[in-house]
């Protein structure tokens, strides 16, 4: 609960910089999408297995609960648009490092380049706009880079950050080194872009498919109603009831993994 309790006291606060990409504090749109989506399933479920409205009010609750230990695929989202905006950013300090420009100026024209962009409120955008901060305060160009680069727990970031603090420290092309990694970010993408045009069908298929069990359910209800009333009256067919409602769960969470392909 102290999880819960820690993100309610964040729902109203818009975060200026974000401490750490691997949490996620929900806003309040983002719990009442997630309470609505839950809230479909519940309803669902306890007239499709359970028949029972009783059942719906007494879990109706933890639809706002729920969505605060569900949300791997927001912070999934988030980091695929960090990375983004981070490709961006390289492709436009690669042109003011070029221009031989110091890392304090070239970092702060970024960051008005990528407004331009992605908009002033863009997390690449607040990430620049805290290290030049850092800079001016005489704080090194190694320290404050590897505090966003680890803060981001992202491979593609940590790895470019390592290599251009050494470059930078120590001497090298660093307009090389950040034409290589936007051609590996470009890379990566592309090859995600292509992984989701191939699948997009099979996710299409496997949304329709975690609807039918309902839909047939609720077809039988109506058509043959007696036939399935055993199943909602009697003791051994709601533990039978419920036993092919964890089955489902289990199918749904293993054609997701199925489909989840990592890049």
């Amino acid at each position: 609960m102290d999880k819960v309790s820690s993100n309610v006291a964040h729902l109203r606060i818009k975060e200026n910089l974000i401490s750490d990409y691997d949490n996620y504090y929900l806003s309040l749109e983002d719990l009442l999408t997630g309470a609505a989506n839950v809230m479909l399933y519940m309803v669902l479920i306890c007239v499709a297995f359970y028949n029972s409205i009783t059942l719906l009010i007494v879990i109706s609750p933890f639809a706002f609960v729920i969505p605060f230990f569900n949300k791997t695929a927001l912070i999934k989202n988030r980091k695929e648009k960090l990375l983004n905006e981070f490709k961006d950013f390289l492709r436009v300090l690669k042109s003011f490092f070029e221009a031989s420009y110091s890392v304090e100026n070239a970092f702060a024209l970024s960051a008005k380049e990528l407004v331009m962009l992605h908009g002033k409120d863009s997390m690449m955008v607040k990430e620049l706009k805290s290290i030049v901060s850092k800079l001016k305060l005489n704080k090194p160009i190694d320290q404050v880079f590897k505090q966003f680069a680890d803060k981001t727990h992202m491979e593609d970031i940590i790895d470019f950050s390592e290599v251009f603090i050494i470059s930078k420290l120590h001497g090298g092309n660093i307009s090389k080194i950040i034409g290589n990694t936007i051609n590996v970010i470009n890379d990566k993408i592309e090859v995600k872009i292509e992984i989701d045009t191939v699948t997009a069908s099979k996710r299409f298929e496997q949304k329709l498919m975690n609807l039918l069990p309902f839909l047939i359910i609720i077809y039988m209800n109506i058509s043959s109603n007696s036939f399935l009333r055993p199943l909602y009256e009697r003791l051994e067919g709601r533990v039978l009831m419920t036993f092919a409602l964890a089955v489902y769960f289990f199918s749904v969470h293993l054609s997701k993994k199925i489909l989840d392909i990592e890049v």
